[in-house]
């Protein structure tokens, strides 16, 4: 049985000293075991006739679970649908309940706030690029910005084009103004090419700029040099926004069941079924990478895969349904994402991969396919001096402690907190949140609203080089 608990305060969040090699490789056997005496299960890594594999890893924003056509047949995405049908469908990936999420009360990383991604850790480029990878992001970074040393063509990346932050304010303006809601405090333009600011794309949403720049890199790329191709869509995240007047033709040739959907009348669901067709299908990438990889004779040695990055958030036409919950939570329906991996190499395709997997798998399975090897996870905080916060490691609300068997209440009805026959288990689970939280690293958090990054300080652009 798998259980879940929940209404336990995580102070920090935790790593373990030394990462474990995932459970999913190039094989990604989905309930498959393995011969112990199998020579090939000693050899994790993806070579292809004595190649590296190229990857290409597809992330999207807030993709729900029912955000996807192989999940929700109102959701015409048959580009995507063939995709994951032809390699291993993942029943049950396990994510953040946001995006780069950080402890306690502390939520993303915002506009004009000195804090990044530790310079202690090594991205999954810093390690690819020690086993002879090329690497391109395109797409958002929100891991830090505030130095330059905090961006991706310092942190393992020999290119990138997309922003800098989290979210925008406007798709084909690129403007970011921040906070999103209430008087303004900082507005500018938040695209680079690089290092240098993009402003002659005004008016062209970004998920189409995206998929042009990276149908670019394919188009460029030397085949004989392994490449890591990491594109970061900001689609479907809020603000929910279609430019009607160009991608009309693309609506009439939509699939007609869209037209009969449930959903039809919700205007912005409409909105954010119709982003899917024209921006992740008819015209998008996934396509065109395809068909670019395949001309340039790389198709056949890439491992694919695609997620999202959380939960859907249904104040925006998101849809975690069948599940409970929402983005930012802890409930299924916010960590439970869509996601398939697909590749020639792949040992069970056309399958549907019921274990259980978290994104922290992601790093080491893709470190390790590539031949590499993960050594250890590194403490996040970098004030040696930050003091590990007083929070309590069970709620004070007795209303608000949870524990649901996952594997036979997946849609978290039947609470079992109060059992009397569970409670061997709630003690086994609150041990281990103990010895967590005595691993917890101490950390730092500055506040945001840092004026020093204010855009108006650089002509109106989102830059680094302030703290």
């Amino acid at each position: 049985m798998a259980f879940v608990l929940c209404g336990f305060s995580f102070p920090m969040l935790a790593t373990p000293q030394y990462a474990t090699t995932s459970t999913f490789y190039c094989d990604f056997t989905a309930d498959v075991a393995h011969d112990d005496d199998d020579d090939d299960d000693d050899d994790n890594s993806c070579n292809i006739k004595g190649k590296k594999p190229h990857i290409v890893l597809i992330l999207i924003d807030d993709a729900a679970w029912n955000d996807v056509g192989w999940h929700n047949d109102f959701i015409p995405t048959p580009n995507l649908n063939n995709l994951a049908n032809e390699g291993v469908i993942f029943k049950n990936m396990y994510s953040q309940p946001i995006c780069t999420p950080y402890p306690a009360k502390h939520l993303v990383i915002l506009p004009m706030q000195p804090y990044y991604l530790p310079l202690n850790y090594s991205t999954l480029a810093d390690k690819l690029k020690e086993q002879g990878y090329m690497n391109h992001i395109v797409g958002k970074w929100h891991l830090g910005d505030c130095s330059w040393s905090m961006t991706p063509m310092w942190r393992g990346f020999d290119s990138h084009y997309g922003c800098y932050q989290g979210a925008t304010s406007d798709f084909e303006s690129h403007v970011l103004t921040f906070p999103f809601r209430g008087p303004p405090v900082g507005t500018g333009i938040d695209m680079r090419d690089n290092t240098g600011v993009v402003t002659h794309q005004n008016g062209t949403h970004n998920t189409l700029l995206f998929s042009e720049r990276a149908e670019r890199i394919v188009k460029n790329h030397n085949p004989e040099s392994p490449l890591f191709l990491y594109v970061l869509f900001m689609a479907p995240h809020f603000p929910l926004q279609v430019s009607m007047d160009k991608y009309q033709l693309i609506l009439t040739l939509a699939p007609k069941r869209f037209e009969n959907t449930v959903e039809v009348d919700d205007i912005d669901r409409r909105t954010f079924a119709e982003w899917e067709v024209c921006t992740r299908e008819l015209f998008n990438s996934l396509s065109y990478f395809r068909n670019d990889l395949k001309d340039k004779g790389m198709w056949d040695d890439t491992i694919f895969v695609f997620l999202s990055d959380n939960g859907g958030d249904d104040f925006f036409a998101g849809s975690n349904y069948p599940y409970r919950g929402n983005k930012a939570t802890m409930w299924e329906g916010g960590v439970k994402v869509p996601g398939f991996a697909h590749g020639s190499m792949l040992k069970n395709p056309e399958s549907v991969n019921n274990e259980m997997y978290h994104f922290t798998d992601i790093f080491a399975t893709l470190l390790t396919v590539a031949g590499g090897t993960v050594d250890k996870w590194y403490t996040p905080a970098e004030n040696p001096n930050a003091p590990v916060p007083d929070a309590p490691l069970v709620t004070d609300n007795v209303n608000n402690r949870y524990l649901f068997n996952i594997k036979e209440d997946p849609l978290e009805t039947i609470n079992l907190f109060n059992d009397p026959y569970k409670q061997d288990i709630i003690n086994e689970m609150k041990q281990r949140l103990d010895e967590y939280r005595a691993s917890a690293s101490p950390y730092w958090f500055p506040d945001d609203g840092d004026e020093r990054g204010n855009p108006s300080n650089f002509g109106g652009f989102w830059t680094p080089g302030w703290c």
